[in-house]
């Protein structure tokens, strides 16, 4: 709990990140609980989180001391604090982590959940100053959830299948999403212990074998299939992109002159859905997740039907 605002501490720690990024070539810097480089008292996290200047300026100091170095470096906080402190903070080129947990929580269960909360948009924050993520070691897993919530459909709960394609619905609806992401270990084979498994910190069991799980590994390839398009493809998912939502149904990415455009379309529910897709042109659309697949819009609105707890990703081009 070091007294951040003391001269020698500051000293100390520039001191740190300097040799770390020259003697290692570190790519950048997460600070855990940044609230906590102050010594204003504070009874709660209500008034941790108030906007605190004498705290802005040393996380200032600090980035300017790391990005003199080198200005490429990522600055990463795990702020959680008043909407104008961390915009300013954002505004210096740092990143804050912003916590979509419960959104996705809430459709790995079979809700049909409003997404448009996960993107840089609908924020006043800069471009790709947001770290969203699902799950995090301060978060219960999305998988765990969809065993232990008494509420959730037996459908659900017995059937591994099921639990492993809605989460790779919400994998569509996450990583199509431009900005940075987060990613916990083994999310992607629907890791589904609890946080609390041998107590909050305890060791946690390490389920390589999950790759043998017919289920798993494809929710696992799904990911790689995903990650590989925002690699592939990063004209969709920089300051130029454009994003439309249909409240947790299906997305629109766009890239700049609307040259590529992909259609993320989900069925969180254990119903058949149909409906108007809205597709940004006509012709032939591919689908990104099964090679060689293709289908035909006649019209700009297109009603296209989905098995429950489904998800079908289309691209203007091929894979």
């Amino acid at each position: 709990d070091f007294n951040h605002s003391e001269k020698l501490v500051k000293d100390f720690v520039k001191r740190n990140v300097v040799y770390l990024l020259e003697e290692f070539n570190f790519d950048g810097f997460r600070f855990d609980f940044t609230k906590g480089f102050t010594q204003k008292i504070t009874n709660n996290d209500y008034e941790a989180s108030q906007k605190d200047d004498t705290r802005i300026a040393i996380l200032k100091e600090y980035n300017n001391a790391i990005k003199a170095v080198d200005p490429e470096v990522w600055v990463i906080l795990e702020h959680f604090a008043d909407d104008r402190e961390e915009t300013e903070l954002s505004n210096e080129g740092m990143m804050v982590w912003r916590n979509n947990n419960d959104l996705y929580k809430r459709s790995a269960k079979g809700s049909s959940t409003n997404f448009s909360s996960v993107y840089y948009g609908s924020s006043s924050r800069p471009i790709n100053s947001l770290v969203s993520y699902m799950e995090s070691h301060d978060e219960e897993r999305t998988a765990y959830e969809q065993l232990s919530d008494d509420d959730i459909s037996i459908n659900i709960k017995n059937n591994l299948g099921v639990r492993m394609s809605l989460l790779g619905a919400n994998a569509a609806f996450f990583f199509t999403v431009p900005g940075p992401k987060m990613v916990w270990q083994f999310g992607e084979l629907g890791y589904d212990f609890s946080i609390n498994e041998n107590g909050r910190l305890g060791r946690k069991p390490i389920k390589w074998d999950y790759l043998l799980v017919p289920e798993r590994k494809e929710l696992h390839d799904t990911y790689s299939t995903l990650i590989n398009l925002r690699m592939e493809h990063g004209e969709l998912f920089n300051a130029t992109s454009t994003l439309s939502w249909s409240d947790g149904r299906y997305l629109t990415l766009s890239s700049f002159g609307k040259a590529k455009n992909v259609v993320v379309i989900a069925n969180f529910t254990d119903k058949i859905t149909g409906g108007g897709v809205s597709f940004p042109q006509t012709g032939v659309w591919h689908n990104y997740l099964e090679n060689g697949t293709t289908i035909y819009v006649p019209t700009p609105t297109m009603n296209v039907e989905l098995p429950p707890y489904s998800f079908k990703i289309y691209t203007n081009f091929e894979s």
